[in-house]
């Protein structure tokens, strides 16, 4: 019988930098975040929210105004 390699290895978390989940869309951002907690990966569940605090809210008309 072979023993596998986990597929998250240990330590996989050092790899996610903020500058690279600033490239990921946001519904990707929220993925990582609940894989991240899941796994108890603080600093990656940190990094998250910190993108995704900074991104923009989605912009839209407010609820019953209509457009002229």
């Amino acid at each position: 019988m072979l023993v596998r390699d986990n597929a998250f290895k240990a330590h996989r978390a050092a790899d996610w930098t903020r500058e690279r989940i600033e490239l990921l869309s946001t519904q990707e951002v929220q993925q990582l975040r609940v894989n991240a907690d899941r796994l108890q990966e603080t600093t990656v569940v940190s990094l998250c929210e910190e993108v995704l605090r900074a991104r923009p809210k989605r912009g839209g008309r407010p609820a019953g105004k209509k457009l002229a």
